[in-house]
């Protein structure tokens, strides 16, 4: 299922249509009556996987890169996390941009077996509107369809009103109803990407023209886009921005087109980026070293290692 979603909004208005269709038709399955062992086992599955970290800025990226960048759906990331308090419950926060950006939304996710069909209903309840949905395997995923009582959530930001597939990676949005139709009609990709993302420790050196080392260390930030703002010691001090990302690496020519694990210096004030390094997008670690000295008169190193949250 991963690969469709992928191919929507990688290949332009073919695949959009073509992705449309799929998920039309696995949208209208009436409720599915579960017998109580495989009903336990399905709400333990998804349990088990709904809680993590996503944002969409690596669907961005490559957007961006192809020159579709237009087309992008806006930034979006979400935190969701067990519960301490509700059994099958899990706290959600939503933010409209990256994970610095304030709290747009907050609820709480809860999930059981309906009573009639054990199918595993999700409800959401908060500062945002609520929805509810039903869950239900397909293929490698899990898709979640929004109930009648969603309706008025359509077009909002955030998951709400919005057919859901979760896998072991990702968490995608489709638009619904006049949602959809609308960003069809702009042109711009109605499927959010949402990665899951691997928090990183992270340090970074840097030594000026002449200077002693500053070493930065202690640093966390997550692999879907994830920044760091670090600002040196100095007379006049100079900031860079680390930028940590697991996603497609976008390749106009197509002969490039690859999932990679990157990691980028950028100072401010400067227009090109200091250094950056990259590594296989299943790796645990990536970082750089630039032992000449850097336009600005100072010699980088950074590295990010994942660490569980």
């Amino acid at each position: 299922m991963q690969s469709i979603h992928r191919r929507s909004w990688r290949r332009g208005a073919l695949m959009s249509a073509f992705a449309g269709l799929v998920f039309s038709a696995v949208t209208v399955a009436a409720p599915i009556e579960l017998g109580q062992a495989e009903a336990r086992l399905q709400l333990a599955q998804i349990t088990a996987l709904l809680a993590g970290r996503y944002d969409n800025d690596p669907q961005r990226f490559y957007l961006e890169g192809m020159k579709r960048g237009k087309t992008a759906p806006p930034r979006l990331h979400l935190e969701i996390r067990r519960s301490v308090k509700i059994p099958n419950g899990f706290d959600i926060e939503e933010r409209d941009g990256s994970e610095h950006a304030p709290i747009a939304r907050a609820g709480t996710l809860t999930l059981e077996n309906d009573a009639r069909t054990r199918q595993v209903v999700m409800r959401l309840t908060g500062d945002g509107p609520s929805c509810a949905w039903r869950w239900r395997k397909h293929l490698a995923s899990w898709l979640g369809e929004p109930a009648d009582d969603c309706a008025n959530a359509v077009g909002s930001p955030g998951i709400a009103g919005k057919t859901l597939w979760l896998a072991d990676d990702a968490l995608w949005l489709q638009n619904v109803g006049a949602a959809a139709a609308a960003t069809s009609a702009a042109g711009a990709v109605d499927i959010v990407e949402l990665g899951r993302a691997h928090m990183h420790e992270c340090f970074m050196a840097v030594q000026a023209r002449g200077g002693e080392p500053q070493i930065f260390m202690g640093l966390k930030t997550h692999d879907r886009g994830g920044t760091l703002d670090i600002v040196t010691k100095e007379k006049a001090p100079r900031k860079f921005t680390l930028t940590l990302r697991r996603g497609m690496w976008p390749s106009n020519s197509g002969n490039n087109l690859l999932e990679l694990l990157t990691l980028t210096a950028r100072e401010e004030g400067q227009p090109v980026q200091a250094s950056s390094g990259w590594a296989t997008p299943d790796s645990p670690r990536v970082g750089f070293g630039n032992e000449e000295e850097v336009e600005s008169g100072r010699s980088i190193n950074a590295r990010c290692k994942r660490v569980d949250e």
